[in-house]
C-alpha cells in the first residue's frame, strides 16, 4: 500500500487520461454485454408471462384429434374421477375495423370463450385454471352471465374510444365476413396483444360454433399421473402438456441471443487488449523508476503484484460503472421499445421484467469477466517488470528480450481452428466448434505477426540502401514481437470488424437476391380476418372471382396455408401450397430420383433437412391437424427460407387440393396487365375488398423485410463498431508507449547527426510496417473469420445459407482507418518523444 500511494498514485494522477480510457474499455465491455443479457432475460420473461395468460395453468390440455372436440366430449371427461376441473375453451380471431396493427394492416383481437362459472370453482379449490384470464367485474357474478359481454385485457382497452360502452368487431363466414356487436365488460389482466373474454356460449353463438370447442383445459387429481393418465384417453382425444411458449421462444431464439451476447463480449475482449496497452505504456515510461524501486529493495515479486493491483484496480472501477450502465442501457431500450422488444407493442411493465429477473447471479459472471479481463491483460506488463534486471535498465541496457510463440505455433492455431470449424452444434443449434475456431484463428493470427512483419522488412532489402532504411530494416526485425503486442488490439478489432462487415454484407446481399425470387408477383392479396389458428381466413369465392377477372390483372397464383404434422415426431409445421411453376421457389439441393407413385412431392426449407432430417428423395407421412387426413409425402427438394428459423413445407397447389379436399384460398398473388400501374389495381382491389383485404406490393415487401434486416443488426453493427474504436484506441496507445519509451534512442541519433526530420521519415517507415503488417493480418483473419460465419455460424445456427459477398468499399475504409490510426498514432507519439531535448534525454543513460 506504501508503494501504491507513494508511486503508481501519483503516476496516475499527473496522466489520468489513459487510466480513464482504460476503465472506460471495460465499463463498456461489461456494459453491454450485461445490458444484451438483461434485454434478453426481459424478453423472454415477457413472453413466458403472455403464455401464462393465454394458456392458463392447467395439468393437460384436451383436443380432438381430428376436427373438433364436442360438449359432449366436455361431459365425459367431467364424469372421470381423476378430473378436478375442466374448463372448456373456443377461440377466434376478430378484425377490429378502424384500428390499424403494425405495418398499417388491419388490426385483429384475440377473442376466448370461457366457462366462468369454471374459473371460479377452480379458484376456490385452490387450483386456478387461468387467474389472468378470469375477467374482474365490479357487479359480481351478473357481471360475468351478462349476454354478449367481452371483457378486455390493457393492451385492448387502450384502443377503445373514451366513454366506449359497446365494441364492434368482423369475424370470418362461410360466405362474407360478419360483425358482432359486444358490451364492454369488466378486465382481465393477462397482458399482451389485445384480448377478449366472452362466456362460452355468447362465443359458440356468436362465432356458428354452437356445440364445439376448441380444447379443454384439465386438472387432475393430486397424485395422478399426468402422462399415464392421457394414455389411456380414448383414440379421438389427445391430451398434452400445456404449450410452454415462452420455453419454445427460448429455443427459438437461443442461438440469437448467444450469438448477441459473445458480439456483446466482443467490446470487453477489445478492451483488454485497450487495458493491456495503457499498463504497457505506464510501465515503459516507469521503466527507470521500477528499476530504481528494484535497487533499493523491492523484489521482483512485489513488482509484478504491484502492476496486477493496478490492472485489478481499473477492472473493479470498470466493472462496477459497467454493471450499472448496463442496467441502464437496458432499461434504455425497453422503455424505447417495450418488455416484448417491440415484437407485440409495448406494454407498461418493462421495469418490473427488468428488476424481476434473477440479477446477482448476472452481475457477478460479468463482473468477472471484466475483472478476469483486466488482469489477464496486466500479466504481460507484470511479466516485464518481474523479468527486469535493474542495474541493467538504470544503464540504459532496456527491456529484457520479449518472448514469442514459433511461427509453426500460429501456423498450428490456424489449422487446428480450421479442423474445427467443421464440428456439429451442440446444445440444440449452438455452433461452439465455430466459435472456438474463431478464437484460435485469432490466437493464431496474432502469433504470426512477427513472421509477418519480419517478411515485410525483408522487401526493404530490394530498396536502395541508405541509413534510416537500414536502421529501419534492423530494428523492426529485432522488435517484431514488440509488433505483436503493441498491434494485437487493431489486429482483434480489425479481424472481428471485418468479418462482421462481410457476413451482414453477404446475408443483405443474398436476401436482396432470395427476395427476388420469393416475390415474383406484382401485387399480394390476403383476407384481413384471420382463422382461430391466426393463419389469413379464406377469401370469399366471389371476390376471388372478381379479383381475377379485373382488367388490370393479367394473372393470378392462389396460395394456402396449412399446419402439417409429421409424424415422425409429432411436430406441428407450416405447410404452403401454391402455383409451384409460378416462381418463388429459391432451391439450394433438388432430387432427380425416381418419385414413388403414391407419394405426394414436397419442398422442405434448411430448417427442416438440419433439424428433422429431411433430405431429398426421403418418403414421410404426415397428417393435416385441420382435416386428420393423413399423407404419404416425398421430398424433392430444399429450398432456402429467410423468413423462419423452424421447420416448413411447400406443396404443390392442385396436389393439395386432391389430398385435403380444401378449395379455399387464403392468399392470392397478382400480376399486373402490360400498361396497368400499381395504384390503379390497388384501388380496383379496395374497391371489391374493402377493409377485409390487405395488400402488398413487391416492392413494399421487399422494403420491409430489408427495414426488418437493418433493424435487427442495428445492435450488431453498434456493437461491431464499439469494439473497433476501442481496437484504434488501442492501438493509439500502444504506439505511444513504444515512442516515449524510446526517448534514448532518440536522443542517441540525434547526437550521431540524425535531424528531429530524419527521425520522423524513421518512424514513418517502421510504423508503415508495423501498421501495414496489422491490416493485412486483420484483413486475412478477418476474411477467415467472415467464411466460419458465413458458412458455418449461420447455417448452424438459424439455418439459413448464403453466397459470400465481399463489400469491397468497407473493407477498404475498415483497412484504411486501421492503418491510418497505427502510423498516425506512432508519429504522434514520436513527435512528443523527440521533443525532449537530445542532451537531457542522453544524459539519463549517465
Amino acid at each position: 500500500m506504501t508503494l501504491w500511494r507513494h508511486f503508481t498514485w501519483p503516476a496516475w494522477r499527473d496522466q489520468p487520461g489513459r487510466v480513464v480510457l482504460a476503465v472506460i474499455a471495460v465499463m463498456l465491455g461489461v456494459a453491454l454485454a450485461f445490458g444484451v443479457h438483461l434485454l434478453n432475460g426481459a424478453a423472454l420473461a415477457e413472453f413466458a408471462r403472455a403464455a401464462r395468460g393465454v394458456n392458463g395453468q392447467p395439468d393437460l390440455v384436451l383436443k380432438a384429434r381430428a376436427g373438433a372436440l364436442t360438449d359432449a366430449d366436455l361431459v365425459e371427461l367431467l364424469n372421470r374421477p381423476e378430473v378436478t376441473a375442466a374448463s372448456p375453451v373456443v377461440e377466434a380471431m376478430a378484425l377490429w375495423p378502424g384500428q390499424v396493427g403494425p405495418g398499417g394492416r388491419g388490426l385483429s383481437i384475440h377473442l376466448i370463450g370461457l366457462d366462468p362459472l369454471a374459473l371460479l370453482a377452480s379458484a376456490a379449490a385452490g387450483h386456478p385454471l387461468a387467474p389472468e384470464l378470469t375477467p374482474q367485474v365490479e357487479s359480481g357474478v351478473g357481471g360475468l352471465l351478462g349476454a354478449n359481454v367481452v371483457h378486455l385485457n390493457a393492451a385492448a382497452r387502450k384502443l377503445l374510444p373514451a366513454g366506449a360502452k359497446t365494441l364492434t368487431l368482423r369475424l370470418p363466414g362461410d360466405g362474407k365476413p360478419r360483425d358482432i356487436e359486444l358490451a364492454v365488460g369488466g378486465r382481465v389482466i393477462a397482458d399482451n396483444t389485445p384480448l377478449g373474454v366472452l362466456d362460452i356460449a355468447d362465443a359458440q353463438a356468436l362465432f356458428g360454433r354452437l356445440g364445439s370447442l376448441d380444447r379443454i383445459d384439465v386438472q387432475l387429481a393430486p397424485g395422478t399421473d399426468a402422462k399415464a393418465w392421457a394414455a389411456n384417453l380414448p383414440a379421438r382425444w389427445q391430451a398434452t402438456p400445456p404449450d410452454d411458449a415462452g420455453a419454445r421462444l427460448s429455443d427459438m431464439t437461443r442461438s440469437y441471443r448467444v450469438n448477441l451476447g459473445l458480439l456483446a463480449l466482443m467490446a470487453l475482449f477489445t478492451g483488454s487488449f485497450l487495458v493491456y496497452a495503457v499498463l504497457s505504456l505506464a510501465t515503459a515510461q516507469r521503466l527507470p523508476q521500477w528499476a530504481l524501486v528494484g535497487v533499493l529493495g523491492v523484489s521482483a515479486r512485489m513488482r509484478w503484484r504491484l502492476i496486477l493491483t493496478e490492472g485489478g484496480v481499473i477492472g473493479l472501477v470498470g466493472t462496477g460503472l459497467g454493471l450499472a450502465l448496463g442496467v441502464g442501457l437496458a432499461a434504455g431500450a425497453l422503455k424505447l421499445m417495450g418488455s416484448d422488444l417491440g415484437l407485440h407493442g409495448a406494454s407498461d411493465s418493462s421495469a418490473e421484467l427488468l428488476f424481476n429477473q434473477p440479477l446477482l447471479v448476472p452481475a457477478l459472471v460479468y463482473g468477472a469477466l471484466g475483472l478476469a479481463a483486466a488482469l489477464v491483460a496486466a500479466l504481460a506488463p507484470a511479466l516485464t517488470v518481474r523479468r527486469i534486471a535493474p542495474a541493467l535498465v538504470l544503464k540504459g541496457l532496456g527491456l529484457p528480450a520479449s518472448r514469442t510463440l514459433p511461427a509453426w505455433a500460429g501456423l498450428a492455431l490456424l489449422g487446428l481452428g480450421a479442423a474445427l470449424a467443421g464440428l456439429p452444434p451442440v446444445w440444440g443449434d449452438t455452433p461452439v466448434g465455430a466459435y472456438a475456431a474463431m478464437f484460435l484463428l485469432l490466437m493464431g493470427g496474432l502469433a504470426l505477426v512477427p513472421a509477418l512483419v519480419q517478411g515485410m522488412t525483408a522487401l526493404l532489402s530490394h530498396l536502395p540502401a541508405n541509413a534510416l532504411l537500414l536502421l529501419a530494416r534492423e530494428r523492426s526485425r529485432d522488435q517484431a514481437t514488440e509488433a505483436r503486442r503493441s498491434l494485437a488490439g487493431v489486429l482483434v478489432a480489425l479481424a472481428l470488424a471485418v468479418a462482421m462487415t462481410v457476413m451482414i454484407g453477404s446475408f443483405r446481399e443474398s436476401l436482396l437476391r432470395w427476395l427476388d425470387d420469393a416475390l415474383p408477383a406484382d401485387l399480394y392479396v390476403r383476407s384481413a380476418l384471420r382463422a382461430a389458428n391466426a393463419l389469413p381466413a379464406p377469401l370469399p369465392p366471389a371476390l376471388l372471382q372478381s379479383l381475377s377477372q379485373l382488367p388490370e390483372v393479367a394473372r393470378s397464383s392462389p396460395q394456402v396455408t396449412a399446419r402439417l404434422r409429421l409424424a415422425a415426431s409429432g411436430q406441428a409445421v407450416a405447410l404452403t401450397a401454391r402455383d409451384v411453376s409460378a416462381g418463388g421457389l429459391p432451391l439450394v439441393e433438388r432430387w432427380s430420383g425416381v418419385r414413388e407413385a403414391d407419394a405426394l412431392p414436397v419442398w422442405v426449407n434448411e430448417a427442416a433437412r438440419d433439424r428433422d432430417g429431411l433430405k431429398p428423395g426421403q418418403v414421410l407421412q404426415g397428417e393435416l391437424i385441420d382435416g386428420g387426413r393423413l399423407l404419404k409425402l416425398q421430398v424433392q427438394g430444399v429450398w432456402r427460407d429467410y423468413s423462419r428459423q423452424n421447420t416448413a413445407l411447400w406443396m404443390a397447389l392442385d396436389d393439395y387440393r386432391r389430398a385435403s379436399g380444401d378449395t379455399s384460398t387464403a392468399e392470392l398473388a397478382l400480376w399486373l396487365a402490360p400498361g396497368q400501374s400499381l395504384e390503379a389495381t390497388r384501388a380496383a382491389v379496395r374497391k371489391l375488398g374493402g377493409d377485409n383485404v390487405e395488400m402488398a406490393a413487391a416492392g413494399e415487401l421487399r422494403a420491409l423485410s430489408l427495414k426488418i434486416f437493418d433493424r435487427s443488426f442495428a445492435i450488431t453493427v453498434w456493437l461491431q463498431a464499439v469494439a473497433l474504436a476501442v481496437g484504434l484506441f488501442g492501438v493509439i496507445a500502444s504506439q505511444s508507449a513504444q515512442a516515449l519509451a524510446r526517448k534514448r534512442e532518440f536522443g542517441l541519433l540525434r547526437h550521431l547527426g540524425l535531424s528531429k526530420r530524419q527521425l520522423m521519415r524513421l518512424l514513418l517507415i517502421e510504423a508503415s510496417l508495423q501498421g501495414g503488417a496489422g491490416a493485412i493480418a486483420g484483413l486475412a483473419l478477418g476474411l477467415g473469420l467472415s467464411a466460419i460465419l458465413v458458412y458455418v455460424v449461420n447455417p448452424q445456427s438459424f439455418h439459413w445459407s448464403m453466397e459470400m459477398h465481399l463489400p469491397l468499399l468497407r473493407l477498404a475504409v475498415l483497412v484504411g482507418l486501421a492503418f491510418a490510426a497505427a502510423v498516425g498514432a506512432s508519429l504522434l507519439a514520436g513527435r512528443r518523444a523527440l521533443g525532449t531535448d537530445a542532451v537531457r534525454a542522453v544524459r539519463e543513460d549517465a
